[in-house]
């Protein structure tokens, strides 16, 4: 099983790259969030643009969705020029689901993955590679790893964890 920590600090909030350590394997540059909220535990609340709350995360196989869902990812992968097969998802150990409830507000859908091939895309709260490379050598090590069954995961199957370190004071979003 891979342990991985990012963790975030006033050089990931400024510079917008937080730094994820995947251990036995490097350190990797990386964004959660979108637009101001990059990086920003405070703000972790805040649906779409926020950034992965703090916490630890079990990484897992993308979760598959209904039909109707993949035939729409599917179209969008093919107009984006993206992957989602190839993504993780992020359950968090206090729901043993891909949502929290943060300040009130529901949060969901965490992934791991990369920005697109040329860097454009963005972070709706996942934990977003800058450099799908980088990404690669991450996937590789995850697929390598050995599956642990998650501990009252009902047959929940994990490749990793990853711990979100921070200190998070909604009070202080400033939005």
């Amino acid at each position: 099983m891979i342990q991985m920590q990012m963790v975030y600090d006033d050089a990931a909030r400024k510079s917008g790259k937080a730094t994820l350590t995947v251990y036995g394997v490097g350190s990797f540059s990386v964004l959660s969030g979108r637009e101001q909220y990059i990086n920003n535990p405070n703000c972790a609340w805040i649906s779409n643009y926020g950034s992965i709350p703090v916490g630890e995360y079990w990484i897992v196989d993308m979760p598959s969705g209904s039909f109707a869902n993949s035939v729409l990812r599917e179209l969008k992968d093919w107009v984006n020029n993206t992957d989602h097969s190839q993504w993780f998802g992020l359950f968090s150990t206090q729901t043993m689901s891909d949502s929290v409830f943060v300040n009130g507000v529901k949060r969901g859908q965490f992934r791991l993955h990369p920005l697109r091939p040329d860097g454009s895309g963005e972070s709706w709260g996942c934990i977003t590679f800058y450099r799908v490379p980088d990404f690669n050598v991450v996937r590789s090590a995850l697929l390598r790893s050995e599956k642990v069954a998650v501990p009252g995961g009902n047959g929940l199957q994990a490749y990793g964890k990853v711990t979100v370190k921070g200190t998070a004071d909604y009070a202080n979003c400033n939005l």
